[in-house]
């Protein structure tokens, strides 16, 4: 009888014991599960973000080049004797593109943010150095110009000035290159960052 009530007790704590291990197993494999699938959510919810910052990223930064190609091909244009009207449309054209990168710069604000999620050598207080260099050359192209227009009619002054308007105007084409090149790498270095985090 003793070996009877001693088995029956044995049999109840067996029960007990593959219980409360089989609820702990399903706990953990649970815990486990919910923690995996939290984890899934967030690295989706990570990579939708970075796929929404790229595509305003390489909206902007093409439309960028874009201009930067068009803006170094009317400068370099500026460099030979045109006329009047010629200079008036290729100057409509350089503030229209301004203009045009402006409002892009501001209804796509998002691209600016590319620097948290990939690393690009043309980070945002970087981008906005270059283009404060930029504007330093646009302006000293200006001025020469402005100064061409005023010079009186010695000859040598005048050959003085054009000479310094060429080099401005090199200087400002070249930095508008350099700036293009960057993007242009950057560009790639973000669609590679990208795709290698969808392999993952």
């Amino acid at each position: 009888m003793a070996t009877e009530h001693t088995t029956l007790i044995v049999s109840a704590f067996s029960g007990l014991a593959g219980a409360l291990i089989s609820q702990a197993l399903t706990g953990l494999f649970a815990y486990f599960g919910d923690k995996r699938k939290a984890e899934t959510e967030l690295k989706n919810q990570y990579r939708s973000k970075q796929v929404e910052i790229v595509e305003n990223y390489y909206y902007v930064t093409g439309e960028t080049m874009s201009i930067l190609k068009k803006s170094v091909q009317l400068w370099k244009g500026r460099n030979i004797q045109r006329s009047e009207a010629s200079y008036k449309s290729m100057s409509d054209s350089l503030k229209e593109a301004d203009a045009r990168l402006k409002q892009m710069n501001i209804d796509n604000w998002k691209h600016n943010l590319i620097g948290l999620y990939f690393n690009v050598t043309l980070s945002y207080d970087e981008l906005i150095a270059a283009n404060n260099k930029s504007h330093e050359l646009y302006l000293k192209v200006l001025d020469i110009e402005s100064k061409i227009r005023e010079a009186s009619d010695d000859e040598e002054d005048r050959e003085r000035l054009i000479g310094q308007y060429s080099v401005a105007i090199f200087d400002l084409c070249s930095q508008y290159d350099a700036v293009y090149d960057i993007l242009a790498s950057d560009m790639n270095k973000v669609k590679d960052e990208l795709l290698k985090g969808f392999q993952l």
